[in-house]
């Protein structure tokens, strides 16, 4: 047991990083390329959607029987649109116009309101350390936005409100699909979500222009965008699923 908690740590820990150094590399992707985080994350979340759908096939899970029950594939939808494409686009986009530490600190209060939450749903007021927890959370964000005094707001109008809709929408993401992970698993609901985000992102975005821009890839940005998809998207998803 002791040695099963132990590889499960290592797991999340390991499934966490790869997330989180996605951030950095999503950044340094902005500031070598010519492509948009709308470009971006099309690309990003169609090409990991259907790796990790194909890896469902080739390993004979049913991932289509979720399509023959309508209250569940609405909700698959709805998760899909406004938790993995609302909270993906948000966490991109506040790295696109300020930068990744930006975007990961605002991520990170995703927690703080999944607490908050938990809390009016429960009837019952945060632990002692849940409250040290969110101090020091919503510490850490107001001197992030003003570096220590209201009048010197460091980030742009723009950037605080992508950052806040980052926050919201991971809150929203860890949330609502905790019906359909206990009946589908996180697997099949995270592919479809990322298949079906990143088609309604291509669909809503008629001036999408990755491919127009391919040319300006250079092996090394190409390379980075593959390792972005692999390690920082799909593998993540893995090592947490497993």
């Amino acid at each position: 047991m002791k040695r099963s908690r132990q590889v499960g740590l290592i797991m999340i820990i390991s499934g966490a990083a790869l997330w989180g150094i996605s951030g950095p590399m999503i950044q340094w992707l902005f500031q070598n390329t010519e492509l948009t985080s709308a470009d971006y994350l099309v690309v990003r979340l169609i090409a990991a959607g259907i790796i990790l759908l194909s890896f469902l096939i080739f390993t004979k899970q049913a991932i289509f029987a979720i399509w023959k029950h309508p209250s569940q594939w609405i909700q698959l939808i709805i998760f899909s649109v406004l938790g993995m494409l609302g909270a993906q686009y948000a966490f991109i986009e506040t790295v696109y116009i300020s930068n990744a530490v930006t975007a990961t600190l605002f991520q990170f209060l995703g927690p703080v309101f999944i607490m908050v939450w938990m809390a009016i749903l429960n009837k019952r007021l945060p632990s002692a350390m849940q409250f040290i927890a969110l101090f020091a959370a919503l510490a850490g964000v107001f001197y992030l936005i003003t570096n220590g005094s209201v009048q010197d707001i460091v980030l742009s109008k723009k950037a605080i409100i992508f950052g806040g809709l980052t926050a919201l929408g991971f809150t929203f993401y860890t949330l609502h699909p905790a019906s359909l992970i206990k009946r589908w698993g996180t697997s099949i609901i995270v592919g479809w979500g990322m298949l079906i985000g990143g088609v309604v992102l291509f669909l809503g975005n008629p001036q999408f222009s990755s491919w127009g821009k391919a040319g300006s890839l250079t092996v090394s940005t190409f390379s980075m965008l593959l390792l972005i998809i692999i390690s920082g998207t799909v593998s993540s998803f893995f090592i947490l699923e497993a």
